[in-house]
């Protein structure tokens, strides 16, 4: 447990947010503020289960493949993985018109699509950071 990352798992609440909001401006359907806003909360309880899944699976990874590309991209299937698993269960659980599924997959390549562009961008700030890390390092050794 004191391996896994509670960073990224706050990340992934707020990621969740997003992803809820992203999705109730793409519905258009006529439904009351306050069951939107609870879609939103819930998107991101979901996004954070989904983070701290994929923060727990990637701390028991063996350390022997501990290089920053390697860890990103393992932690980005993880989640994109758990995140189809989530989804399609929530699916299965609460719809059983096939109309729905149809216009569910669109949505899911969505949330799919947001997930890895986070994860894209997380891991080129953390690049970025550590050019700044290593300018600063020579910087310091010339003085």
């Amino acid at each position: 447990m004191e391996k896994i990352n509670l960073e990224n798992v706050i990340k992934s609440f707020f990621l969740g947010l997003f992803i809820g909001v992203i999705v109730q401006l793409l519905n258009h359907t006529n439904v009351r503020i306050e069951h939107k806003v609870l879609m939103v909360l819930a998107s991101g309880s979901i996004g954070f289960i989904i983070g701290f899944i994929s923060e727990w699976l990637t701390s028991i990874l063996p350390i022997s493949i501990a290089n920053a590309r390697m860890y990103f991209f393992i932690n980005n299937l993880i989640a994109l993985v758990v995140t189809i698993l989530i989804m399609v269960s929530l699916l299965l659980i609460t719809s059983t018109e096939t109309v729905n599924r149809e216009e569910y997959i669109p949505m899911l390549l969505i949330v799919l699509g947001i997930i890895c562009i986070a994860n894209l961008v997380d891991y080129l700030m953390y690049r970025r950071a550590q050019r700044k890390l290593e300018t600063f390092k020579a910087r310091i050794k010339d003085k």
